[in-house]
């Protein structure tokens, strides 16, 4: 096979795979809250905001926020172009994630039918992760290039790409939290380089350039708002277990099948080739532990196996197929071959279309930003909001943990949340596991509960399916005042909020007709803003 076929086939599948995941973009929860404070600190002239004013649990308390430059850039992109602006800067990190997993295969000769297979199987396994406009895209670009370059490094010690490094980190500690694996990776690479160098494989000057880069590397990521303290604050989230399925053991919680792919290919490289290398072995190792501690790390784990695997990958297929490997690698089935990839970019392109007309009937250009209303987060309780602002309801809200920074964005500053999903940069160990506990009451739970009882609660928001609306329904000072299929809206039994109980007892609060899809940031439709 000539370079020219491999490229315009293996480029035809890298552009379907990019359109697959590029044009159906979605709300994350948090994307309301990384808006919100990128617009308070360009409003306010700052970097970030060192304290924190949206809570009523914890008020003023340190806030160490390691996504600052990424909000600083939603907060600017969105006042000036709104939507499109949020689309491109997802979109632009896609191409940093896939751009160097092509230039990878490039450089590894993979067969063609590998370079589809891990093509194919990167976008529909991330496709579960970049759905989302959230600041953790910049940690699976910054990831790959920091990938690429060392690895360029180990097969090419004269190279001089790993001087980048030190550039990609410095952006990367100030955009996203994940730069932590970066670190993790670049130590691997330094011992290997080094335990060559005492082998007599590497020469030490070879060994210690790659050690000045690294050691750069680590120190521009103490140029940040926080200094340490960033550091300490990553490091403590890390170690402990959180409430957050993402951050779950990947056999604890529901997850795609496609999650476990990424294993199945590290064991066809394994135990179907000789061609791997132990130094990528050892990567994909450290990699793969974090992605079963936690399940959004199957993304790195996914990036990882498109970088460093190649080469295995390609031998392992010959292996496996080698009389199809034969008879289809000729110029005599040029033809068959080209139809097949015209047919396979035709189906992943269908597929995204598919997806893109569906959102387009309901209402979600693929430029925009869609919200589902009906479901628990990433779906947004807009009619519960809507509910709330004709009632004229504000006060100390008590909310889901996917929700709260929506209703910060709707609500503050009338209002404020007792927890939200900025979690440790922001809230105590203890706090978090008050809001535990509040989270697990059901109707067989009795007695008292911090949250309700220790804290100025007024107004409690609930998905519908949370058993502990059943434990509220047995106290006798929170009393039920709007529901639907997606939502509960308690109050407390308190004088200022007496005209709302009456009107829901009279069943004078009518249920909003909201759209299932809407655009962000979803504002109620009678009292939207606009950017």
């Amino acid at each position: 096979m000539s370079s020219r076929e491999w490229y315009l086939s293996s480029g035809s599948i890298w552009f379907a795979c990019l359109f697959l995941t590029a044009t159906v973009t979605i709300a994350d929860p948090d994307l309301w809250g990384h808006t919100l404070y990128g617009l308070r600190a360009l409003e306010q002239h700052v970097l970030v905001e060192r304290t924190d004013p949206f809570c009523y649990t914890e008020p003023g308390t340190s806030w160490i926020n390691h996504e600052w430059f990424s909000e600083l850039s939603f907060g600017w992109l969105w006042s000036q172009i709104g939507n499109s602006g949020l689309w491109l800067w997802r979109n632009f990190w896609l191409c940093m994630i896939l751009i160097p997993t092509w230039i990878a295969l490039g450089r590894s000769r993979a067969s063609l039918s590998a370079a589809v297979l891990l093509l194919v199987y990167g976008a529909f396994c991330l496709a579960q992760f970049v759905v989302f406009v959230r600041p953790q895209l910049v940690t699976f670009g910054c990831f790959a290039w920091t990938l690429l370059l060392l690895r360029e490094y180990v097969d090419h010690p004269q190279a001089k790409g790993v001087w980048y490094l030190p550039v990609v980190m410095l952006f990367w500690s100030n955009s996203h939290g994940g730069f932590l694996a970066g670190v993790g990776i670049e130590a691997v690479v330094v011992l290997w380089v080094g335990w060559g160098c005492f082998q007599g494989r590497y020469q030490r000057r070879e060994f210690y350039r790659l050690l000045v880069a690294v050691t750069a590397s680590w120190m521009v990521t103490l140029i940040n708002p926080y200094g340490i303290d960033l550091h300490q604050m990553l490091w403590d989230h890390l170690i402990t277990t959180q409430i957050v399925r993402e951050w779950q053991p990947l056999w604890q919680a529901r997850q795609a099948l496609l999650y476990y792919i990424p294993f199945l290919l590290i064991a066809l490289a394994i135990f179907r080739s000789r061609k791997w290398e132990w130094i990528d072995l050892l990567l994909i190792a450290v990699v793969a532990w974090q992605a079963v501690s936690h399940i959004r790390h199957v993304a790195l784990l996914a990036i990882a196996v498109m970088i460093l695997l190649p080469r295995p990958i390609t031998d392992a297929l010959r292996n496996l197929f080698p009389v199809i490997n034969q008879q289809w690698s000729g110029a005599s089935r040029l033809g068959l071959r080209s139809l097949l990839i015209a047919i396979m970019t035709l189906v992943i392109l269908g597929l995204g279309a598919h997806t893109v007309i569906h959102l387009q009937e309901e209402g979600v250009p693929p430029w925009e930003i869609g919200v589902e209303t009906r479901s628990r987060a990433p779906g947004m309780p807009v009619a519960v909001m809507e509910v709330m602002q004709k009632e004229h309801l504000a006060g100390n809200i008590l909310t889901d943990y996917g929700w709260a920074q929506y209703v910060i964005w709707q609500t503050f500053p009338a209002s404020r949340v007792a927890f939200d999903g900025r979690y440790r940069t922001v809230y105590s160990a203890q706090l978090e596991e008050e809001f535990v506990a509040f989270q697990k009451l059901n109707q067989n739970s009795s007695g008292s509960n911090p949250l309700l009882d220790q804290y100025p609660t007024e107004i409690i928001l609930l998905p519908k399916a949370q058993q502990t609306n059943d434990y509220l329904k047995n106290r006798s000072d929170w009393f039920l005042i709007y529901e639907d299929e997606q939502a509960t809206l308690w109050v407390k039994d308190i004088p200022r909020f007496q005209k709302n109980l009456e009107r829901s007892r009279q069943t004078a609060i009518p249920k909003p007709e909201i759209p299932k899809w809407l655009l962000f940031p979803a504002d109620p439709p009678e009292t939207g803003k606009q950017p």
